[in-house]
Formats: structure tokens, C-alpha cells, sequence
């Protein structure tokens, strides 16, 4: 039977020759989520991507392609070797169907390695570079570092088939597999040899340190046995996903100078956590002195209890018993919150001393050097962020990130704003918003209920009191003959065609019931829509011209429903038809403009248009260099005459994009605070206000345009 390893991670980031606290971008630890494809419950995953060619992308674009194959590689089915042939060969389309797209042309390298019992696989496209030690013995991958021919290869994103070198070896305990970009190719064998064979991981990464003058991107592996105990602090890491119930994954544990871990990160450099250890030693050694001192103090107490005992004194009254009992509880308090405040103060004062350093060095790189720009302060956000998890509030921090963003939003074009909450809901997560006048309505899917809220002139506040959950647009509410089952989306009928009138807004549920609203009269339309035996997973519904328009990736198809009289009597038309029919399955929003196109946008954000089922020319312009346009949650089709576009929204960029209807660069919007936009799910515009509202959690969020 295969052994199962514990993994002691740990990593090395230096730009510039400045050692960075926080971990590189697209550096990534997974274990096996819960709902892992069979074989792979016991994998962990460990991903590396690294930048390349002449346009760097933001940190963001990297972790989530790291992101990306974790999730990919635990998918899968089949052997490990046919998984990670799937990750890589999955990124690499997604990188070429986005260079193709118009947007600016991006290339990565990327290591990958999957533990799999006692094997370890080591895969790699480009010119990243590994080494195994394993009983004294050190394995380059993917061959010797003195062939250049074999170190670089074509990176992700360049030929439709990608280069895959791919090793297997067999792990004991204790084995380290140390993977990084190709500069480690450079350091001597014997010196990286003496570093790697160390008693400690974490003297392993002190060791690199001294070998690397200028630049590197690593991440060291330690494998050990369950049994083997960690002879540094190290927290346990997790997957992103939920566990797996019943036979956990192999734990993947994070030494003092190892900060690479799964979301929610705990990052802490070395140094800061050498502080933090050496202040719980001062604090606990004043402490332990304030305690012996009280210890006294309850001695003598009790010896004049003695001696004065027969007479009546101030010791010998009832009251004297109950503070004698009380010194030990203020012993123990005292000890603990000394403790807790010496700890917390000096690490969070070593971690902004880190992070101005940081700064410091970045407000130093020249101007015209637009990556390493954005690398420092991008690592400057990240050590500001660990600082906020330690205390947060800091006001000398706050301006750092307001500095940070200030100059990464002037070479991404970025344009932020104060997001104003105008309406929260308990328990909710907001997923679907309609604009109609001067009213919202809004989806909360945790409850399968809508909302209706009125908004005041200025499009910044509602009226008070306005907010009225809509009785009949609710899970288990009885409407005429039916049953309203789980919602999954809501939109605006104009058209009364099909419906018992016009200018109300319809809500859907699964089963194919529609219900009517509207503000003003009494709508208390409810029908069932036929062929609903054929929908796999409907997500999106639009209404033009009367019709009804339903994306369904699962189904591969868009439906549609053709009114007669007052209802939709029939079953749905198939829009695509024919041989070549367009693939949809990651679809994940549409619309449709006043002539009848519809734009289907993907969740990798290529945006598709079609006309009566034929693809017509689409592709996005002007995009900033710098700026991402990688991965989108759902959009807006504005078709106002005013101002048409299209919004798109971006939860893990924290970004809404605006183009024209042509594809044409107008915008990109965020919020100061980035927290705001971290549950990002929808937008809408309101053109007669120019006001933007953005759905985050559970809140209705708005910003001027």
C-alpha cells in the first residue's frame, strides 16, 4: 500500500534583490476539495506560474491561473498523468482563444507538481526549472541545467498543442523538491546541494537566500510521515474547497519562513514571526515575574492569618477569604492579557516596519520600468493586507494603500470610486437586480426571494421604509394553481405578449413557472412553460419582443419561447440549430440590443454575438496594456439610445468593465475599498441618473459614473 506524506511548504521571493514577505503571484498549495474526482481524495497539488514574454500580466491573471489548474487537475478523471495533461493543455487553449480575442497577448510558464501516495509528478511547460533531493541524491528537472535547449521551452499561450515534459519519482521520508523559475538554473549544484541538505525546510530557504543575488520565485516541499513531528511552528493547511468527509487529504503544514498556503492566506515573514516569538517570551517572562510577585503577596496574607488567628482583625473578617480567592484569578488574567499585548503589539509593529521597507523600495524603481512598478506595489498591498489581519484601522496603512492604488490604477487605467450601501438584506446573497424607474428589484438566492426597493432623485439613497420583499416572487409561495420552486432569475417584460399584460417584471424558477409583478396594478399572472423536461441548468432569462430567451449552458442552448395571446402555449424553439453549433457550456450571461443581437459572454470573458443563431464579428478594443480581461461573473446589456454598453462584472478582479456595444474600451470601475467588491455578482446602470449599482453579498452598492 502507497505511504501518505505531509507536505512542509515554504517559499522565496526576492525581486531586485529585496526578499519579499508575501508570496509570489501564481504560487499555490491545494489539497483535495470535497468534491474531488475519484482517485484524486489523497492529492495534493502544488502550482507555480510564472511571467513571460514582454507583456506581464497583473498579479491577479497568474493566481488565478494557479487557481484554474488546481481546480482542473482535481475535476479530472483517469490516471495523474492524464489530469495534468488536462490542466496544461486547458490553460493553453484559454490563453489562445484570449490572445486571439483582440486583448493584449499574454504567455505564462508554469511547474506543476501532484503528490499521489508515495509518487510525486513534476510537469512543466516552459522554462520553469525543479530539483529533487531525496537521500543525498539531487535530481534536476527537467535535465541538466547546462542544456539550454532543454531549460527553455515554448511557454503556455504560443502553439495550440503545449510542450509538456513530465517526470515521475518515488518519495520516502523526507524527500524536498524545491521548483522555481529558471534563474535557480544558474546557482552552483554543490552550493544548492549543501543548502538543500540542512536538517530544517526552513533552513533550507535561508539557505537559497544567501545563493540568489537579484531575483527568484520558489517554492520549497518537505515530505514527511503523519508521525514526524514539525520542528517549526507551522499551521495546517487546507483546500479553498471543503474537505472531503470520511478519508481526509494528507495535511500540507507551513513552516515560520513558509508562507505559501490555500485562501485564507496567513502570511508572516520570518523576521516578524522571530519577533513575534521572541515578544511572547518577554511578555510571558514579565508576566510570570508580576505572577510570583502576587504569589507573595498571597503568602504573607495567609501567614498573618496565622499568627493572627483568635484575634479579630481586618484578615480574619469574611471579606478577607473572598480576595484571598480572587488573587489566583487575577494571576491568571493578568499573565493572559500581558501576554496578548505584548504578542500583538510587536509583531504588528515589525510587520508595517516590513511593509515600509517595502514601499520604500518601490517609490525607487524608475518609471519606465512598468512590471517591476507593478510588482512592488503589489507586493506592498499584499504586506499591508497582512498587516489589517493583525490590526486593522491603521491609518499610516491606509494611506499606503491609497498610494499603492493610486499608482497601479494610473498604468491600468483604473478608475475608482466611493461605493455607497444603499439597502442591505438579512441573510441574502444578492444575484439577479432589474432597474425600472425609480425602483430596484433585486434576487436574493441564499432565500429564493425578490425585493423591491424605491430610490430617491439623487440615485444615492432609497426612500425609507421602501424596502418590501414581493410575496408572490418567493420560494414555496402558492400562485393560482402553482407552487413557486427555486428561483434563478428575474428581468423586465415590456411586451405584454405571452403575459396577462405589459411593463411587469417576471420571476422563474426551475420547474418553468413564470410569476408577474408590477408596481402599479394588480398582476397576478402565473403560467408553466412546456418542454421543461429538456432544461439542464437555466441560468439567464431575457425578453424580446415579446419572446422569452433562456440560457441553458448544461443544455447547450438557448431556448426560446414564442408567445400566443396571453401565454407561452408551446414548447420552446432550439436558437442554435444545424451542424455547427457554437459550443456554450461555459457560458454565463446574455442579452439582447433593440435589433435583436445577442451577446453571450463567457466566464472566461470572450463575449459572442450572434443573429438568428449566426456568429457575427465581435472582439473587444482598446483594452488598457496593462489591464486584465481574463475571467467575468455576468454582464449588463445596456440598450438604452442614450448610452448603450455593456458592463461586465469581474468578482475575483474586483472590477466592473464598461465597453461600447462594438466592444470598444470606455471604463473600469473600483472601489476604494476593495472589501466592497470581494462577493461581486451583478450591475446595472441607470443612464438618466448616471449612476452605477452593483450587487456585492448582500448589499446594494451604488457609485456616479
Amino acid at each position: 500500500m502507497a505511504a501518505d506524506f505531509d507536505s512542509l511548504v515554504g517559499h522565496l521571493y526576492i525581486v531586485g534583490g529585496r526578499t519579499i514577505s508575501a508570496p509570489p503571484p501564481g504560487m499555490l498549495v491545494e489539497t483535495a476539495p470535497k468534491k474531488a474526482a475519484r482517485g484524486r481524495e489523497m492529492d495534493t497539488v502544488f502550482v507555480l506560474v510564472l511571467p513571460s514574454g514582454d507583456s506581464a500580466a497583473p498579479g491577479t491573471f497568474y493566481e488565478q491561473m494557479a487557481q484554474h489548474a488546481a481546480e482542473r487537475y482535481f475535476g479530472s478523471t483517469g490516471s495523474v498523468t492524464s489530469g495534468v495533461r488536462t490542466v496544461f493543455s486547458s490553460l493553453n487553449q484559454n490563453l489562445i482563444d484570449h490572445n486571439a480575442s483582440g486583448r493584449r497577448s499574454y504567455e505564462a510558464n508554469m511547474l506543476c507538481a501532484v503528490l499521489h501516495g508515495d509518487d510525486l509528478f513534476v510537469a512543466r511547460v516552459g522554462s520553469g526549472v525543479a530539483i529533487l533531493y531525496n537521500q543525498g541524491e539531487l535530481l534536476p528537472f527537467p535535465t541538466s541545467f547546462e542544456n539550454d535547449d532543454a531549460l527553455f521551452g515554448p511557454p503556455l499561450g504560443v502553439q495550440p498543442v503545449p510542450d509538456i515534459k513530465m517526470t515521475r519519482y518515488r518519495v520516502t521520508n523526507g524527500t524536498r523538491l524545491i521548483i522555481a523559475d529558471v534563474s535557480m538554473a544558474e546557482l552552483s549544484m554543490e552550493k544548492m546541494t549543501a543548502a538543500l541538505s540542512v536538517t530544517e525546510i526552513g533552513e533550507v530557504l535561508v539557505g537559497y537566500k544567501e545563493l540568489v543575488s537579484t531575483h527568484i520565485s520558489l517554492l520549497a516541499i518537505e515530505l514527511v510521515s503523519p508521525e514526524t513531528p514539525t520542528p517549526l511552528l507551522a499551521r495546517e493547511g487546507e483546500s479553498t474547497k471543503v474537505l472531503m468527509s470520511g478519508n481526509a487529504p494528507a495535511k500540507t503544514e507551513t513552516t515560520e519562513t513558509a508562507v505559501v498556503e490555500e485562501a485564507p492566506v496567513s502570511r508572516l515573514s520570518d523576521a516578524t514571526e522571530e519577533a513575534r516569538i521572541r515578544a511572547q517570551r518577554g511578555a510571558g517572562k514579565a508576566a510570570s515575574n508580576v505572577a510570583k510577585s502576587l504569589d507573595n503577596i498571597s503568602k504573607k496574607i495567609e501567614r498573618a492569618q496565622a499568627n493572627d488567628e483568635g484575634k479579630r482583625g481586618l484578615l480574619s473578617m469574611p471579606g478577607a477569604n473572598a480576595v484571598i480567592l480572587l488573587i489566583p484569578i487575577a494571576i491568571v488574567v493578568l499573565v493572559v492579557l500581558m501576554w496578548l499585548g505584548g504578542t500583538g503589539e510587536s509583531e504588528f509593529e515589525l510587520c508595517v516596519s516590513d511593509t515600509l521597507d517595502t514601499a520604500s523600495m518601490a517609490r525607487g524603481i524608475i518609471s519606465s520600468d512598468v512590471n517591476g512598478t507593478l510588482a512592488a506595489w503589489n507586493a506592498v498591498l499584499l504586506s499591508v493586507e497582512r498587516c489589517n489581519e493583525i490590526r486593522a484601522g491603521d491609518q499610516q496603512l491606509a494611506l499606503l494603500t491609497r498610494e499603492g492604488q493610486t499608482i497601479i490604477d494610473r498604468l491600468y487605467e483604473i478608475e475608482r470610486r466611493e461605493m455607497t450601501p444603499i439597502e442591505a438584506f438579512p441573510n441574502a446573497t444578492l444575484t439577479r437586480i432589474v432597474q425600472r424607474g425609480e425602483d430596484l428589484y433585486v434576487m436574493d438566492d441564499n432565500n429564493d426571494l425578490v425585493y423591491r426597493v424605491t430610490i430617491r432623485d439623487d440615485g444615492l439613497s432609497v426612500v425609507p421604509n421602501s424596502k418590501q420583499p414581493i410575496p408572490s416572487m418567493r420560494r414555496g409561495a402558492s400562485v393560482g394553481q402553482f407552487t413557486v420552486g427555486d428561483l434563478f432569475d428575474i428581468t423586465w417584460a415590456e411586451d405584454g405578449s405571452g403575459l396577462s399584460q405589459g411593463n411587469v417584471l417576471i420571476a422563474l424558477d426551475k420547474s418553468g413557472v413564470i410569476v408577474e409583478y408590477s408596481p402599479t396594478f394588480l398582476a397576478r399572472g402565473v403560467q408553466k412553460l412546456l418542454g421543461t423536461e429538456n432544461w439542464v441548468n437555466p441560468v439567464k432569462a431575457v425578453m424580446w419582443q415579446g419572446r422569452l430567451y433562456i440560457l441553458d449552458p448544461g443544455a447547450n442552448q438557448i431556448w426560446r419561447y414564442d408567445p400566443s395571446g396571453s401565454a407561452y402555449p408551446s414548447a420552446p424553439l432550439e436558437y442554435f440549430t444545424g451542424q455547427s453549433r457554437p459550443n456554450i457550456i461555459n457560458a454565463v450571461d446574455f442579452g439582447i440590443d433593440s435589433n435583436g443581437r445577442v451577446y453571450l459572454l463567457f466566464a472566461d470573458a470572450v463575449l459572442s454575438v450572434f443573429r438568428t443563431g449566426e456568429v457575427q464579428p465581435f472582439g473587444f478594443a482598446d483594452f488598457p496594456e496593462n489591464q486584465p480581461l481574463n475571467t467575468v461573473d455576468s454582464m449588463f446589456l445596456n440598450s438604452n439610445p442614450i448610452s448603450p454598453g455593456i458592463y461586465m462584472v469581474s468578482r475575483i478582479n474586483k472590477t466592473i468593465y464598461e465597453t461600447t456595444l462594438a466592444g470598444t474600451f470606455v471604463n473600469s470601475y473600483r472601489a476604494f475599498d476593495e472589501e466592497r467588491f470581494a462577493s461581486l455578482t451583478n450591475v446595472v446602470a441607470d443612464e438618466s441618473r448616471q449612476v452605477v449599482y452593483a450587487l456585492s453579498g448582500n448589499s446594494i452598492l451604488a457609485f456616479p459614473k
